[in-house]
């Protein structure tokens, strides 16, 4: 009865585990969004400069997502206040979603400078061991493996069969 138990909750948790590595993975990667918009002059100015501050200086602008998104998360407060609970939950997935890549932004604008001082040096080595240390569990896994290892052309076949089945509105030779 305990194996069983233990069993199961080491999949619960590894279920989790892998929605958790999901979302920051899509999270990180939605900075390319800011990464765009910094290519706009203005945008690019505020870059450059955030790119030269000193490493406190650095570690103050990790303060301005909060200070952004604040208005939204009180808005979307009132919305769910008031009845809205579709409205007021999506503006707050949006507003952690866009603080969160804002937030990955930062980082990747100020990582060396940030880098410099001690213990974010020492909180940076560990998250990345910690990070590590999942992505190998979660790669153990039968259903990874077996993902990996079908997964070249999956799409293709997948794209190939519907066109077989439906038949190909365009024409070849």
């Amino acid at each position: 009865m305990k194996r069983g138990l233990r069993r199961v909750a080491r999949w619960a948790l590894l279920a989790a585990l892998g929605v958790i590595l999901a979302y920051e993975e899509l999270q990180w990667r939605l900075s390319f969004v800011f990464k765009l918009l910094g290519k706009l002059p203005v945008l690019h100015q505020l870059e450059t400069w955030a790119s030269g501050l000193p490493p406190y200086g650095a570690l103050a602008l990790f303060a301005l997502p909060s200070i952004v998104i604040f208005p939204f998360k009180l808005l979307a407060l009132q919305w769910l206040a008031s009845g809205h609970a579709v409205l007021g939950i999506g503006t707050i997935v949006i507003a952690k979603v866009m603080g969160t890549a804002l937030v990955a932004r930062i980082f990747q604008l100020t990582r060396e400078s940030l880098l410099t001082i001690n213990w974010c040096r020492w909180i940076f080595d560990k998250v990345t061991e910690l990070r590590a240390a999942a992505y190998a569990i979660w790669g153990r896994l039968p259903i990874v493996r077996w993902w990996k290892r079908h997964r070249t052309g999956f799409w293709r076949r997948k794209w190939t069969a519907l066109r077989e089945r439906f038949g190909s509105p365009v024409k070849t030779r």
